[in-house]
């Protein structure tokens, strides 16, 4: 269960094989939602498209990998420099809507599913916002369908603008330029357990693993 990250070469060794390649398996099931004749499970349940999980899980990628990138400052500014140092070359929407990608995708999708919808505060038109998934949907774009005003992510898309700046841009600094530092950023996050309520409950799982471990050995 538990991964050691020793060196540069096991973050981009992790990153490729699991922050990445986590996503693509994710693409591999969109693959067959879209080839499925009737988009249900072998006993009948409803399947979607996956469009807003991939692009949340491709923005919870950007999160990490621009963590381990620049270290200091909130996550968002984290995302965003990373956006503008590594995607923006491939993009420079990346740059121009940084901001607008992070709240309104990230926020949105990761915490309530749906990217937000973006509203002036002086009550003028935003804009629509929505998540596409197949490869010839628009990125970063217009809706062509919407009337109104629209931003769309492609998360297909996005995943293989994530892969490229990773193979030619973020692996090259972290396996020559990136301190130690980044070995340790790039290490899961510590929860330090405070207060009554998680130390009762840290107390349960450990008890859990004394009652499986005994009835293993009975």
């Amino acid at each position: 269960m538990s991964i050691q990250l020793s060196s540069v070469q096991d973050v981009a060794d992790w990153i490729d094989a699991c922050v990445l390649g986590d996503l693509r398996t994710l693409v591999h099931g969109i693959d067959a939602y879209y080839v499925s004749p009737d988009h249900r499970t072998a006993d009948g349940r409803p399947t979607g498209a996956g469009n807003f999980l991939l692009v949340a899980g491709c923005c919870s990628a950007i999160e990490y990998l621009g963590h381990v990138y620049a270290g200091k400052g909130s996550d968002e500014a984290k995302a965003i420099a990373f956006m503008s140092h590594f995607l923006a070359p491939i993009n420079d929407r990346y740059r121009e809507a940084g901001l607008l990608i992070w709240q309104c995708f990230r926020q949105g999708t990761v915490h309530r599913s749906w990217p937000k919808l973006v509203v002036c505060a002086d009550g003028s038109a935003g804009v629509l916002t929505g998540a596409a998934g197949e490869a010839g949907d628009p990125h970063l774009s217009p809706s062509p369908d919407a009337t109104e005003d629209s931003f769309v992510i492609n998360g297909r898309q996005l995943l293989s603008d994530l892969t490229r700046a990773f193979e030619t841009s973020f692996r090259p600094w972290l396996l020559t330029e990136a301190s130690e530092d980044a070995v340790e950023r790039a290490k899961p996050q510590v929860l330090r357990v405070t207060g009554d309520t998680l130390r009762l409950q840290l107390e349960a799982v450990k008890r859990w693993n004394t009652d499986s471990r005994s009835s293993s050995c009975s």
